[in-house]
């Protein structure tokens, strides 16, 4: 087998060498080429796990944030909606209470109104039938031919106004 082996080019001692060579060549790749590539290689690994880490802490947070902001304006439009229905309802009490104040006013407009109306007819009765009275003693007085005296003429008026004054009219 060693011949073929010749035959082929093959030596022993060189091929000896060319394992030693390369067993160095390994162990100088690995202690200079492989373990800095390897670190390096780490490092950088590390490095992206540590900005994984640091994307879904931020996402995490950013995501707090936006349910922090959603809680926020939900409680901003609840308030919102509270301070319309107060304003609605302070509104329409004043509404009522207008409403209420101007009614109480016209009443008394009108109680004002017809008691000075009632006041007004009751003072043109009481002259009209005074000067109904003056007529008629006037007209008794010409009817019977004779001039009254003032005292008599004041004491028929009374008694006329007096029966008259019972009647409706």
């Amino acid at each position: 087998m060693g011949a073929i082996l010749e035959s082929l080019g093959f030596e022993f001692p060189k091929f000896i060498w060319q394992v030693v060579n390369f067993l160095i060549l390994v162990v100088l790749l690995k202690k200079f080429a492989y373990k800095p590539i390897l670190n390096m290689l780490d490092e950088r690994r590390k490095s992206i796990e540590d900005a994984i880490n640091n994307a879904e802490t931020a996402k995490t947070e950013a995501e707090n944030m936006r349910k922090e902001y959603q809680t926020r304006l939900a409680e901003a439009k609840q308030e919102a909606q509270e301070i319309m229905a107060k304003a609605t309802k302070l509104g329409e009490e004043m509404k009522q209470e207008i409403i209420a104040n101007a009614q109480s006013e016209a009443t008394k407009a009108i109680q004002k109104a017809q008691e000075e109306i009632k006041r007004e007819k009751d003072q043109a009765i009481a002259a009209l039938r005074d000067e109904v009275a003056v007529l008629a003693v006037m007209a008794a007085g010409q009817v019977l031919g004779k001039s009254i005296s003032i005292e008599d003429h004041e004491k028929l008026v009374k008694e006329f106004v007096s029966e008259v004054g019972d009647l409706k009219c």
